[in-house]
Order: C-alpha cells, then sequence, then structure tokens
C-alpha cells in the first residue's frame, strides 16, 4: 500500500491497523529519526512513536489530495512530536 492510499483509508477511518502499519512501514526511518530528535532512544521513545502513529492517523481526514504524501507525513511526524514533548513538559511542570 502506497503512502498515500494509506492515508487516504485513514482518513475514513483512522482505526484502520492495516493503514496504520503500512504508513509506519514505509516510513520507518523518517518517523524514527523525528522521534529521536525529540525524545532520545528509550522507553519514552517508544511511546512517543506509538503516540505518533496514533496522532497521524487522527489527522489523516486533515490530508489534501494535491499534497505530497512524503511531504505530509514528515510535516505531521515534525508538528505532533513537537506537542507530544509540549505536553510533557507541560504534565512534568504540573506535578511538581
Amino acid at each position: 500500500m502506497t503512502n498515500r492510499e494509506a492515508i487516504e483509508r485513514l482518513s475514513v477511518n483512522k482505526h484502520d491497523h492495516l493503514a496504520v502499519t503500512s504508513l509506519h512501514d514505509n516510513n520507518t526511518e523518517i518517523i524514527r529519526t523525528t522521534v529521536i530528535r525529540y525524545f532520545g532512544t528509550g522507553k519514552v521513545a517508544d511511546k512517543a512513536e506509538a503516540a505518533l502513529m496514533r496522532r497521524m492517523a487522527d489527522h489523516a481526514r486533515l490530508y489534501e489530495h494535491h499534497e505530497d504524501p512524503e511531504v505530509w507525513l514528515a510535516r505531521c511526524a515534525s508538528t505532533e512530536c513537537d506537542r507530544l514533548r509540549n505536553e510533557a513538559i507541560r504534565e512534568k511542570a504540573n506535578k511538581d
């Protein structure tokens, strides 16, 4: 399945496991690189990667058909990792 097909399937059903898996498998390098840039490696990064895939599935409905799917994916991954990191910082600050 291509990235475009996976994103389009997720735009209809964000719980389409095959589409999420395909998107992850097709883009493992960019996804892992982005997660490592924001979270490093280890358990936190693994949790962030899972959360990132859920969020990308959620945001697939915002994909415009004329967009390059690889560019959309890279932008979405970066934006969502930034949000996840900011949420973690806020959560930690509120605990203290």
